[in-house]
């Protein structure tokens, strides 16, 4: 299961960086030069950030369409708009929902093996014993 989250970290980091790293960055934002897809190490911070559930919104604000004051559409060196994109929301919004169901599904699995591993014991009481109380009430 933690190798499913981290290959889902991995192709969104990688597709982060090549969506959203000409974002605008900005002090006053949530993309700024600690949080930002420049390179493969930020994007899985940001990530990490986005799937603990702080502040996501914001940072997929910052990476829409919506430019501030100090974006610009097609910037004077040549490069790529710094503005966003419109694929800000279902990444972000595909990337939460990915993350919170892997992990509520680890959480589950360790509450299942250690549940199995309690009631493994004959002498314990478990869903074992459910027949012969039924049988002999």
């Amino acid at each position: 299961m933690a190798l499913l989250i981290g290959m889902v970290f991995f192709v969104y980091a990688i597709v982060g960086m090549i969506v959203f790293a000409s974002v605008e960055q900005s002090e006053f934002r949530a993309i700024n030069r600690h949080n930002n897809f420049q390179n493969f190490g930020n994007s899985l911070l940001l990530l990490f950030r986005c799937a603990t559930g702080e502040n996501w919104q914001q940072i997929m604000a910052d990476c829409d369409l919506s430019p501030p004051e100090q974006c610009q559409s097609h910037p004077d060196d040549g490069g790529k708009s710094t503005c966003g994109t419109a694929f800000a929301v279902p990444y972000f919004i595909s990337f939460i929902i990915l993350c919170t169901f892997l992990v509520l599904n680890l959480f589950i699995a360790v509450i299942m093996d250690n549940f199995e591993y309690l009631t493994k014991d004959e002498s314990e009481l478990g869903p074992h014993h459910l027949s012969r109380f039924v049988d002999v009430s």
